[in-house]
């Protein structure tokens, strides 16, 4: 009688004491990422992530989806989201222009170029469009207003360094709305001329929907890009974002990770801070100049 009575008396300690370390924590954690593929079978592909960070935390782990950068920003800016993906420039805007308490926490390791990556323009091989000359008069697709390297950072190119405006170089213009779009457009030829990122085309080779790079004339390709932050909401418990940062970092030490991580051209997270993205507060005041209008 006394073993069972000590027994339930611990028990209830070791109950207490979780619940004590949880203090503050969500019931659910909503985690966010803009698709840069089709949306389709989004969820489905996110699930072995989910699944893993749920087992961590010891808390549902749930995914938003949303329709663009900007609809990201304003859901975890209002609390809706706690934890999201974005781009370096859109991560800037996030906290700029929604003002929403975030921080970065990790950052993409690529396997293709480490912790950078490049914004491209490209156009399909064989289709005559080789400089930025050739494509003088020919449609052009950005990727999203708020998309680092398939706006932001092409935008700065084609305002400091072409000294060109699109609208008036390009017959068209248009936003494609993910990355996939524009590569598997240029590539198929329904757009001539396109701004996405190199990683992007590694995710489309690893689907079997391109071959690669040498699919591509590349017209340009930007310096590097300090590569895209995960952000957590800075009034998460502190108990909470440790928990989330050793997760990430150590996903790739899964099998599950390791097969996920390596569809989307990752080795794994590595650790990031606010101050790596403040060049693109630089990008980001570069383009609201009147001449980059």
């Amino acid at each position: 009688m006394k073993r069972r009575l000590l027994l339930a008396i611990l028990l209830a300690g070791l109950a207490g004491l979780a619940l004590a370390q949880r203090a503050g924590w969500p019931r659910e954690l909503v985690i966010a990422e803009v698709p840069i593929e089709s949306a389709a079978d989004y969820t489905a592909r996110y699930k072995p992530f989910t699944d893993y960070l749920q087992a961590r935390l010891g808390i549902p782990v749930r995914l938003f989806l949303a329709t663009d950068y900007t609809a990201v920003q304003i859901a975890q800016a209002q609390g809706q989201v706690h934890v999201a993906f974005y781009g370096p420039g859109s991560y800037v805007d996030a906290i700029e222009k929604a003002k929403a308490p975030i921080e970065a926490f990790v950052k993409e390791d690529s396997i293709r170029s480490g912790l950078v990556y490049h914004s491209l323009i490209i156009s399909k091989k064989g289709s005559g469009i080789r400089t930025l000359q050739d494509a003088r008069g020919k449609d052009f697709a950005f990727v999203d207003p708020e998309s680092t390297s398939g706006y932001k950072v092409p935008t700065a190119f084609f305002c400091l360094e072409a000294k060109i405006k699109p609208r008036e170089f390009f017959r068209r213009v248009t936003f494609a709305g993910t990355h996939e779009n524009v590569i598997l457009g240029v590539y198929n030829g329904t757009i001539p001329v396109g701004a996405t990122w190199d990683t992007g085309i590694a995710i489309a080779a690893n689907k079997g929907q391109i071959k690669g790079l040498e699919d591509f004339e590349v017209i340009w390709r930007s310096d590097p890009i300090a590569a895209s932050p995960w952000a957590w909401r800075t009034d998460l418990p502190q108990d909470l974002r440790e928990a989330l940062r050793r997760a990430f970092l150590e996903f790739k030490d899964t099998p599950e990770g390791k097969r996920w991580l390596e569809a989307r051209g990752l080795k794994g997270f590595a650790p990031a801070s606010d101050k790596d993205y403040d060049p693109f507060r630089k990008v980001n005041d570069a383009i609201k100049r009147p001449e980059c209008q």
